[in-house]
């Protein structure tokens, strides 16, 4: 690929008329005038002539042999009247030498006092390799200087083995740990059509018999009087620690109240688990133990907002060790599903 470059200085091309005038053409050619409409045409750069002012672009793709040149532009109005030729002269180079691969291959940090390159505190990469120029990169921040004002300082290295110059940030260090608020859901209740108020509805309960977790399963019990028979809206609500009520969900149901009798519900789960270690970090994972053989069962982790992140299906397990990779810190809730009933339990990542 042959490279052009100017040797005169030279602008932007513009045209400038009154009225409506616009550009409709433009032309450019090398050396020698073809004269007026029969030179190389020349492209508009928002791909329309339709302005008085135009920025256009040439074809670079074909140059003429290396060298000096002439190179020559016209632009023709919405009268067919081309207007007088713009020269420049441009020297054609032999093609030049590709650009090196640039990539991040290492990265440290260091607080306060420059221990020298290579010798900081290395950092990891999200992605879990170095490849790129741009790399998003992580420091453990479980060992922090003493409380106060300290230098957080940063550098990476690229494919070169040449150190950056350190990127410095002042940053406090806070006595004390960092602790989640508590979540969990407190109460729940159901009506049916008509909304009484928060709090005012018909009471549900726990599967395990106690509110105590983030995300619970719940059950209700009798249909609340009056309620007609056929198609109704059942809607359900949960109330968190702060006293705070959720916004109401509902559901589309068709009751039939010439049922007789109840349909069993399990009042207690069979069954039981333990998140260790607990708290974790994304990079350690953590183990679920069941106190017996699980079959036929499906494992499910929540972040905090509720959106699901993970799912494994359990075959035979007494444990299961997971991880969940470029987790931010937080509270997590990992789901035991069996039969349709679950059973929750938090997960505090650091």
């Amino acid at each position: 690929m042959k490279i052009a470059r100017f040797i005169s200085s030279c602008s932007l091309l513009t045209v400038l008329t009154v009225g409506a005038q616009r550009v409709d053409n433009a032309e450019y050619f090398w050396d020698i005038d073809p004269s007026a409409g029969n030179a190389n045409p020349m492209s508009a750069v928002d791909g329309a002539f339709n302005d008085a002012v135009e920025a256009i672009f040439l074809e670079t793709a074909t140059l003429p042999a290396i060298g000096a040149h002439t190179l020559g532009i016209r632009v023709k109005d919405q009268q067919n009247n081309w207007g007088p030729t713009f020269t420049t002269v441009v020297l054609v180079e032999p093609p030049v030498v590709t650009a090196p691969e640039i990539s991040v291959t290492q990265a440290e940090y260091f607080w306060d006092t420059d221990p020298g390159q290579g010798s900081g505190t290395p950092m990891v990469a999200f992605d879990g390799d170095f490849n790129s120029a741009l790399e998003a990169i992580a420091l453990e921040t479980a060992t922090l200087p003493p409380t106060g004002v300290h230098v957080l300082n940063v550098r990476v290295k690229d494919v070169n083995d040449a150190w950056s110059l350190p990127f410095s940030v002042v940053v406090e260090v806070l006595g004390g740990a960092v602790t989640f608020p508590q979540i969990r859901v407190s109460a729940c209740e159901y009506y049916v059509n008509d909304d009484p108020g928060p709090g005012l509805g018909t009471p549900m309960l726990a599967v395990d018999n106690n509110f105590d977790a983030a995300f619970e399963a719940i059950k209700g019990g009798g249909i609340p009087a009056p309620v007609t028979a056929g198609v109704n809206v059942l809607w359900m609500r949960a109330k968190d620690v702060n006293e705070s009520w959720g916004p109401s969900f509902g559901v589309v149901v068709n009751i039939d109240t010439t049922i007789t009798g109840t349909v069993a519900i399990l009042d207690e789960q069979p069954w039981s688990m333990q998140l260790s270690p607990n708290p974790t970090s994304d990079d350690a994972g953590f183990s679920i133990l069941f106190d017996r053989p699980i079959a036929d069962a499906l494992i499910r982790v929540l972040d905090g907002a509720g959106r699901v992140i993970l799912e494994r299906q359990v075959r035979q397990e007494r444990r299961m060790d997971l991880r969940i990779p470029h987790a931010a810190p937080g509270v997590y809730h990992v789901g035991l599903i069996i039969g349709g009933l679950p059973r929750w339990e938090r997960l505090v990542v650091q």
